[in-house]
């Protein structure tokens, strides 16, 4: 019965392009748990393909440091949540409007001698961040090797992991996402007065999507999409429904 029923699908279906969107593990925007893709990054994808019958876009899994040889290897064409400061200048890519402001915090285990004033110090304490990823306070560079050697930072796979091992007290500070401290904070309200979380960002940034130049799809095309989405409230209905904006929110 599927088979004779996409006999008679229009050619303007059957023909719909693809357009393939690098995701990593970056919570709460993509996670893969048991072998299904979560997050913001896909409910959104869900939306752009509602939202018009011109392209299908799919996920194509990457990792943080891979992405960009998967890139110029063409292997998708598209990327959500993500700066051209990341390490994509000089790749022929245009940004899209911006659709989310974000940024990333410092978080460190709460004591009374402890304030914000911790926070401003580095020398003596054991950092810990994510690979792969960019930080402001190291000039955006993402070297594991220069990040170890000039800041002695532990490197681990995920977010997760630097709330974990500073709760195991293996870290003195960490980095990790305001969007993800607020939603770790929603599902882990007991742990609220057990982190102290900065109230300055480490760096902010402004996320849109950054597109292939000689993509199936062009930039302002995109862009319309995106506006539509924002107008009719359904972006900021899927930021709530992620609790990307509640707990906690640096200046």
């Amino acid at each position: 019965m599927l088979c004779l029923v996409s006999l008679f699908l229009s050619p303007a279906i059957q023909a719909k392009e693809k357009i393939a969107v690098g995701v990593y593990e970056y919570p709460p925007f993509f996670a893969l748990e048991e072998q299904q893709s979560r997050g913001v990054i896909p409910d959104l994808l869900r939306l752009l393909n509602q939202a018009q019958d011109k392209v299908e876009f799919t996920l194509y899994i990457t990792t943080a440091r891979r992405r960009y040889k998967d890139f110029q290897d063409g292997k998708f064409d598209m990327l959500l949540f993500e700066s051209l400061d990341w390490g994509w200048r000089g790749y022929p890519l245009d940004a899209s409007i911006t659709f989310f402001t974000g940024g990333e915090v410092w978080v460190a285990l709460a004591s009374l001698d402890r304030d914000q004033r911790y926070f401003t110090q580095f020398e003596g304490k054991r950092l810990i961040g994510v690979l792969g990823y960019h930080y402001g306070f190291a000039g955006l560079d993402a070297n594991p090797d220069s990040l170890r050697q000039r800041f002695g930072m532990q490197l681990v796979d995920s977010q997760d992991k630097v709330i974990g091992l500073l709760l195991q007290k293996r870290a003195d500070m960490g980095l990790v996402a305001n969007s993800f401290i607020n939603r770790y904070l929603y599902l882990h309200p007991e742990l609220k007065s057990t982190l102290l979380i900065s109230q300055s960002f480490d760096q902010q940034y402004q996320h849109g999507a950054l597109l292939r130049r000689g993509a199936k799809i062009e930039i302002h095309w995109l862009n319309g999409v995106f506006t539509e989405l924002q107008q009719s409230q359904q972006l900021q209905r899927l930021w709530r429904k992620h609790h990307l904006l509640a707990a906690h929110q640096a200046k």
